[in-house]
C-alpha cells in the first residue's frame, strides 16, 4: 500500500478484483481470508467469483435512465470513446514523476479519444499548479458495505493538497446532466468518507465537451 493510502487509511480494494471484458463485471482474483477487513466482500460474490453488488453507475442508471434510449450501436461507440480517454487520462497520472503530467500515449490510435484525454491532461496541469497539488491517487475501488445501500464504484482521481483532498470525475459529454452528476457525485463522498479518514473533500467535475470545462460541485 503506498504511503498516502496508509497514512489516510484509504480501504482501496482494486487488488482483490478484476474487470472481465466477456460478463462486463469485476471478478474476485485474490482470496479474502477472515483476518482481512474486507471479508464480508465475499458475501457479495458468487459462484463464478464475479462482484454481485450494484455499482455507481448502475444506481445513476437507475435514477436517471434514459429517456430516449439510444441504439446499442451508438452506445458502444461511446463507451469505447469514452473508455479508451479515461484509460489514457489515468495512466498519465500514474506515469507522473514530476510537478505536472505528462500526456502518456499508449498504442491506441482512436484520435477523438486522444483528444479528449489530452485536453483534460493540460487542464488537470492548470490544476495542479492553481492548487499546488503535491499527491494524487487514481482508479481505486471502494465498496460501501454498512448501509442499507451496498455498492461499489472506481473513483477516477484523487488530488491533495498540503490543506485539502480533491474529488476529480471526468465526464465526456455535450449535454448538461448536472442532476446526474450531484448524484454520482454524493455517491463517490459516501465512498470515500466510509472508506478512510478523509473528510471535507472538494469535487470538481472536468468535462472537456462542456461549456465549463472544470466545474466545482457543491453537496
Amino acid at each position: 500500500m503506498s504511503t498516502i493510502k496508509s497514512k489516510f487509511n484509504i480501504n482501496d480494494i482494486s487488488e482483490y478484483f478484476e474487470f472481465d471484458d466477456n460478463s462486463s463485471s469485476f471478478k474476485l482474483i485474490n482470496s479474502v481470508d477472515y483476518n482481512d477487513k474486507n471479508f464480508n466482500l465475499t458475501y457479495y460474490v458468487d459462484e463464478n467469483q464475479k462482484l454481485i453488488l450494484d455499482s455507481i453507475d448502475d444506481l445513476c442508471q437507475k435514477e436517471f435512465p434514459f429517456i430516449q434510449s439510444p441504439s446499442s450501436k451508438i452506445l458502444e461507440q461511446i463507451f469505447l470513446r469514452n473508455k479508451i480517454a479515461k484509460e489514457l487520462i489515468i495512466n498519465s497520472v500514474v506515469q507522473r514523476k514530476a510537478e505536472f503530467l505528462k500526456f502518456e500515449k499508449n498504442d491506441e490510435d482512436h484520435k477523438v479519444a486522444i483528444n479528449i484525454a489530452k485536453s483534460v491532461v493540460h487542464d488537470l496541469n492548470k490544476f495542479i499548479y492553481k492548487h499546488k497539488i503535491n499527491h494524487s491517487l487514481a482508479n481505486i475501488m471502494l465498496a460501501n458495505l454498512e448501509s442499507s445501500l451496498n455498492f461499489y464504484g472506481k473513483i477516477d482521481l484523487l488530488l491533495k493538497s498540503n490543506d485539502n483532498w480533491f474529488l476529480c470525475i471526468f465526464k465526456f459529454s455535450k449535454s448538461p446532466y448536472e442532476d446526474k452528476y450531484k448524484y454520482e457525485a454524493m455517491l463517490q463522498k459516501k465512498l470515500i468518507e466510509n472508506n478512510s479518514e478523509i473528510k471535507n473533500i472538494k469535487i470538481f467535475v472536468f468535462n472537456p465537451l462542456s461549456d465549463i470545462v472544470i466545474k466545482q460541485i457543491n453537496l
